[in-house]
């Protein structure tokens, strides 16, 4: 019975240990997986912010020479668009990094498109198995310039 018993000994230990690390990189992975989500959330929220003060930017001349669209007097173009969207992000405070305007334009004259593109790094994934420049995010908000008409 002990000669069975002393060839056991130490089996629970290395299980216990091969738990714990499966366990560990579960949590980190998921830690990881949640900071890109959290990171893409925040980038969604300043592509709709800048598309919304995008569509207040309606040019002057348009609107007092009475140019307008089926939703409004005036008319938004791409510059302004992308005017009001440089302006909105500066007032905001970001910590993603490499953020930058990818498109910021009107296509029919009544709706502001902004594409935000920004750089996430996961914190605890190993960097010799995923790439080690991160990943790149994108996202899209719109809006639109109505009057209630």
């Amino acid at each position: 019975m002990r000669a069975v018993s002393a060839v056991e000994d130490g089996q629970t230990l290395l299980l216990g240990i091969g738990l714990i690390t499966v366990v560990l990189a579960l949590v980190l992975t998921l830690a990881s997986a949640s900071a890109v989500y959290l990171d893409l959330k925040t980038l969604t929220a300043l592509a709709d912010s800048a598309a919304a003060a995008a569509a207040d930017a309606v040019e002057e001349d348009s609107y007092f020479d009475g140019a307008s669209t089926g939703t409004g007097p005036g008319v938004l173009s791409d510059a302004s668009v992308q005017a009001a969207a440089v302006a909105d992000l500066e007032t905001q405070p970001v910590d993603l990094a490499d953020l930058r305007i990818a498109a910021a334009s009107s296509p029919d004259g009544a709706t502001a498109v902004v594409t935000l593109t920004a750089h996430s790094q996961p914190p605890f994934l190993p960097w010799g198995v995923i790439p080690a420049a991160g990943f790149t995010i994108t996202a899209t908000g719109s809006a639109r310039a109505t009057t209630g008409m």
